[in-house]
């Protein structure tokens, strides 16, 4: 019969529940003196099945420490209630602990992490059951789990904003500014952690409270500001991150070993070293295909619009042989290849200098200035390669021709690109 119950329970069948009871008076009874185990309040509780809660409490008669018990994975009914955001269950579990002078402890008891059911509420981002667990017990935002985390801390570590802004804003009164710069079991703050986790709209919401400490440290002696240097992965909104920090009076530490790993369990660890490689490479790869697709899109412009433009017609008669006429010029060559060879290999080697110089300080603009990044590689390793090739080109292609006046000519046009550098 208990494999009924409990299947009852996961659906909600009341029906089940009445003959369980007619069958066995004292079947609930046994079901919560085993101990640390499922019972059907707990799945009903999980499910949202509030008439069966109810109705589960009033025939069990159980005790206020039963009613706070928890199952075999830790969670007790109201544990399990909050974190699914079922409110009516939740307000008749507070409202029969209340009549039984109970309610701090349903509230105050913690599952094996050290979480209270507001922390469970906090982390599945239930606002309503937050709320309500605040009305019957405030007292319990102030407990913090096994790890020393805090609910402002949970979350931040679940992502969840709106959750923040409403304990702040709304709920913490005074006692705001004491979690907002309280440290985990690491010593990180609120702002370590988003700082960490790169939130930037979490960032920016911390920094304008006023009583936060944008330069606390944790136990490691690391600031907020430093969690962005410690940190191997790329993220475009470092810059905005940093900016927003310092705009708070945040600084960097004046430790000469920021940059050394913290300890595995911190939120900001860095990634194992086969990680970082793989992410590097990664960032390298990318970075190949949008510089090649630059570059063949580059000579393919250059090929169809060379400087000074294309013969658009015949040129008038040149010599004539074998009863045929030579034409002195032809539709698609170079204009100012058949007027001066030598400026016009030299204005296409500029052309293309200049152009990937361009490209390169649209791209340093556009992104954190980061000398190690692959990105920034990827720049001067094309700039610097297009302008070798294109002055071996040069040079080869000149050197037939070369004149003391042609090789100062040669070396002006250096000088100049070299300027665009």
């Amino acid at each position: 019969m208990e494999g009924k119950l409990f299947e009852a329970a996961c659906s909600g069948d009341i029906d089940v529940l009445y003959d369980a009871v007619r069958g066995d008076a004292a079947i609930l009874q046994k079901l919560h003196s085993w101990g640390s185990t499922d019972t059907p309040l707990h799945l009903a509780s999980m499910f949202g099945h509030a008439e069966f809660v109810r109705e589960h409490i009033r025939l069990s008669s159980i005790s206020a420490h039963q009613l706070s018990q928890l199952n075999q994975d830790g969670f007790s009914p109201l544990h399990l209630a909050s974190a699914n955001g079922h409110m009516e269950i939740v307000q008749f579990l507070l409202e029969f602990g209340k009549q039984k002078s109970v309610v701090e402890e349903l509230c105050m008891k913690k599952d094996r992490d050290g979480r209270t059911a507001l922390h469970s509420a906090v982390v599945t981002g239930k606002i309503d059951v937050i709320d309500l667990l605040f009305v019957h017990c405030p007292k319990a935002a102030k407990e913090v789990t096994l790890h020393q985390e805090s609910v402002l801390h949970l979350a931040v570590k679940h992502h969840q904003q709106e959750v923040l802004e409403f304990l702040i804003d709304q709920k913490l009164g005074p006692s705001v500014q004491d979690l907002l710069n309280r440290g985990d079991r690491q010593g990180n703050t609120v702002l370590h952690l988003a700082t960490a986790k790169k939130q930037l709209q979490i960032v920016e919401y911390l920094v304008k409270q006023s009583s936060l400490n944008a330069n606390a440290e944790n136990s490691n002696g690391v600031k907020p500001l430093d969690i962005l240097f410690v940190s191997a992965a790329l993220n475009s909104n470092d810059m905005y991150i940093e900016e927003a920090i310092r705009l708070a009076g945040g600084c960097r530490s004046q430790m000469t070993n920021v940059t050394t790993s913290p300890p595995h369990n911190t939120p900001y660890s860095l990634p194992e070293s086969f990680n970082k490689v793989e992410d590097w490479l990664k960032e390298m790869r990318n970075g190949i295909i949008v510089m090649s697709s630059v570059f063949a899109t580059l000579s393919f412009q250059v090929a169809l619009t060379p400087p000074g433009g294309l013969w658009q017609d015949w040129g008038p008669n040149g010599a004539q042989s074998n009863n045929s006429f030579v034409p002195t010029r032809q539709p698609g060559v170079p204009i100012l290849y058949d007027l001066d060879r030598k400026r016009f290999n030299s204005t296409n080697w500029l052309n293309t200098v200049t152009f990937f110089t361009s490209i390169a300080s649209i791209l340093l603009m556009r992104q954190p200035f980061k000398v190690q990044s692959p990105g920034m590689i990827m720049l001067v390793l094309h700039v610097v390669l297009v302008t070798i090739l294109t002055m071996v080109v040069e040079f080869i292609r000149m050197a037939p021709l070369l004149t003391k006046k042609s090789f100062k000519d040669m070396l002006g046009t250096l000088t100049l690109s070299c300027s665009c550098l």
